[in-house]
């Protein structure tokens, strides 16, 4: 197990992954180990092992009705946890170069639709709710969300030196550090004015560490922001997905359904490719058949 926690600490500290990005390779790898120790007379270490053995690992996972997906991600630990231990000379080749992945079925997720948008911004606006520190600041944790196309952490590490709010931009931090500047709206402007009156008000400390807080004064957590927005789309939609993610979903969508160019998309998002931005196409294109099968004449009898 020497190994493992060698590589671990590797990630930790040198490529400085998350605690529960470190976790999970950490049991996908012990499996492995655990796996090979049951099966292997005298087994101590994974670098001794070659493909022929390895590929009994992946078949024995198959054999556990555990989805492709899940099966990748478990060798893709592998993967990493051998160019490591590659790139320090500790083994001379890759037992697992040449593994091709299982094939994964596409998932197209359902964006939420311009009508429920519009009820969630209508029940978030209601006139007959107290406008409270509270209530104003999940207003803001939506109306981020869904009108920069953010991502959860990108939302929870903004700064109050992030914003201008005399030129209406706002600076995010994307993934590897990268920064890009997004336009905020006039409706944005205003309430992020309003939040910051509140929030002098409800704390007698003017230093924060974020933009936004919690009850407490305290930086959001994922759970925190998950959890509100979820609670939020219960009451306007049932769709089973309503997450922080399905929001940044949403809103690259609905972009591209009124016309926006995919580049222009890529950038508003953060991507470094477009390949990364075209899976948001999908959902659009499903609309569009969706809209033809039901209003096309000869549209029920087509099977595409």
């Amino acid at each position: 197990m020497f190994e493992i926690e060698d590589f671990v600490n590797f990630l930790k500290h040198e490529k400085k992954y998350s605690k529960h990005t470190c976790t999970s390779y950490l049991a996908d790898l012990s499996q492995a180990f655990e796996y090979f120790t049951l099966t292997i007379d005298e087994f101590s270490r994974l670098t001794e092992l070659d493909y022929s053995l390895l590929r009994n690992f992946i078949a024995y996972l198959s054999n556990q009705d555990l989805n492709p997906r899940t099966i990748n991600r478990k060798i893709s630990a592998l993967r990493r946890f051998y160019s490591y231990f590659l790139s320090q000379s500790a083994i001379e080749k890759h037992p697992l170069r040449h593994h091709k992945a299982l094939k994964q079925p596409k998932k197209v997720s359902v964006p939420f639709s311009e009508e429920e948008i519009e009820k969630l911004f209508n029940l978030i606006s209601r006139s007959d709710t107290p406008k409270t520190f509270e209530f104003v600041r999940d207003q803001l944790i939506i109306e981020l969300l869904y009108t920069l196309g953010i991502r959860r952490s990108e939302l929870i590490a903004l700064r109050d030196q992030d914003v201008d709010l005399t030129a209406a931009i706002v600076k995010v931090y994307g993934k590897g550090g990268k920064e890009r500047l997004l336009p905020l709206l006039r409706s944005t402007v205003g309430l992020l004015s309003h939040y910051f009156d509140l929030r002098s008000s409800a704390f007698k400390s003017t230093l924060f560490s974020s933009l936004l807080v919690t009850d407490k004064g305290q930086q959001l957590y994922p759970k925190f922001v998950y959890r509100k927005i979820n609670d939020y789309l219960k009451g306007v939609s049932v769709k089973q997905k309503k997450s922080p993610h399905m929001i940044r979903h949403t809103f690259a969508t609905h972009l591209l359904n009124r016309g926006a160019d995919l580049n222009t998309v890529k950038e508003l998002l953060g991507h470094s490719s477009l390949a990364a931005t075209q899976v948001y196409t999908h959902s659009s294109i499903e609309e569009l058949k969706m809209v033809y099968k039901s209003s096309h004449p000869r549209g029920s009898r087509s099977s595409s």
